[in-house]
């Protein structure tokens, strides 16, 4: 009796390994449909490169721990909640810079800035340097549900489950963050003479 209770433990360790390894294969894969995604995302919350690489490469060891916890048709929510945590992490270790000087080679499509010419890709360098610069002066709260949802593209209900919130919590913050980021984009038109920025 006892040999069959151990070749039973035996055969259902066998059989949970070899599920950890097949959803543990799944990983590159996720790094391949995600990881621009992630990146950017971190990059809009007011990361530098040389920190979000780092970040990145600590959010995928997570995920390689807590594959299973990735349900499928929901790896995007479970990337977008554990980038969070993470920048939540780094942020308390005082990592946290104002993102201006760097151009974002994630969010820039390099067959788009070939065809563009000069003044064009330094119109778009400018502009992302004022969406970073706009962004890291948003109320953290406020910045994370912004960018979830106007930059993201991510429903209010999904943000609300990524930040285990109300769906009402979401909707106020992005109001509120709307309103504060078009204050702040019409100050800074109003400094550099209205339209474009200089």
């Amino acid at each position: 009796m006892a040999g069959s209770t151990v070749h039973g433990h035996a055969l259902s360790t066998a059989r949970s390994d070899e599920h950890v390894n097949e959803r543990a294969e799944l990983l590159p894969e996720l790094v391949r449909a995600h990881f621009a995604n992630v990146w950017r995302f971190l990059r809009r919350l007011g990361f530098e490169p040389d920190v979000i690489d780092d970040a990145a490469q600590d959010l995928f060891l997570v995920v390689l721990r807590r594959i299973d916890e990735v349900k499928p048709g929901n790896e995007r929510a479970f990337l977008f909640g554990a980038a969070l945590r993470i920048a939540s992490n780094l942020k308390k270790k005082n990592a946290r810079e104002v993102p201006t000087e760097h151009l974002d080679p994630v969010t820039s499509d390099a067959s788009d800035e070939m065809a563009a010419s000069p003044e064009e890709r330094l119109d778009g360098a400018r502009a992302r340097e004022l969406l970073y610069r706009l962004l890291s002066e948003l109320e953290e709260s406020l910045r994370t549900v912004f960018v979830m949802y106007e930059l993201e593209q991510m429903t209010m209900q999904e943000i609300a489950d990524v930040l285990d919130v109300p769906l009402g919590t979401v909707a106020s913050r992005l109001r509120r963050a709307r309103d504060d980021f078009r204050a702040r984009l019409e100050r800074h038109r109003a400094r550099t003479g209205g339209g474009r920025d200089k």
